[in-house]
């Protein structure tokens, strides 16, 4: 599991809420595709020794098939790793004053991206289709005022939730550095501007 303190710009303090990534029905098309490139040398063996059995005979041509059909199993092997660390590694992470998406592209290379709650503008939960909504995983957008305009958590579990939390955190926060505002300029309290008020009417 992955430590927050590891990352940039962490807090002692901070806390996780949520460390979440792609539902795993979205791994089905690809456990497909690898199932069917590892299938291949076996197929091809098979339908070799059937439709035409002297080929093996042939001195050498078994070992280079052997030594073919090893390389393709080894190639879709790595394929097939390089698919699951893209999967694993490639998480959303909500805490009590950012989210973090991690984006894995391929075995070496990461991009991290982060959002201070406090910046948050609108959250919008989007469920389509029957399977999305049978199994409850979609996509979450989060709309912000930094850089980077727009968050996109995809093909993500419980949507809905995420996008309430989201907003809840994010509402917290605001106050939070608010306070913190009022405390580093001075700012005076409402309710002080109430009482200085009721002292100077007549």
């Amino acid at each position: 599991m992955l430590d927050l303190h590891h990352l940039p710009g962490s807090d002692l303090k901070e806390l996780k809420v949520l460390y979440f990534r792609r539902h795993p029905i979205t791994l089905i098309p690809l456990i497909s595709i690898i199932i069917f490139v590892l299938a291949i040398p076996p197929a091809a063996y098979f339908l070799t020794n059937i439709f035409r059995p002297e080929f093996f005979e042939e001195p050498g041509f078994f070992t280079l098939f052997v030594l073919g059909g090893s390389a393709f199993l080894l190639f879709g092997a790595l394929f097939a790793f390089q698919l699951f660390v893209e999967y694993w590694l490639d998480v959303f992470i909500l805490t009590e004053r950012r989210i973090l998406d991690i984006d894995q592209k391929g075995l070496f290379s990461r991009t991290v991206s982060e959002l201070r709650l406090y910046r948050t503008q609108d959250v919008t939960a989007e469920i389509k289709g029957m399977l999305h909504t049978i199994l409850d995983y979609g996509n979450v957008y989060i709309q912000t005022a930094g850089e980077i305009e727009r968050f996109h958590f995809e093909d993500i579990p419980h949507p809905n939730h995420v996008a309430k939390l989201i907003l809840e955190l994010s509402e917290a926060d605001r106050k939070e550095h608010l306070e913190e505002a009022v405390e580093d300029f001075g700012m005076p309290n409402p309710d002080e501007h109430e009482k200085v008020a009721r002292k100077i009417e007549p």
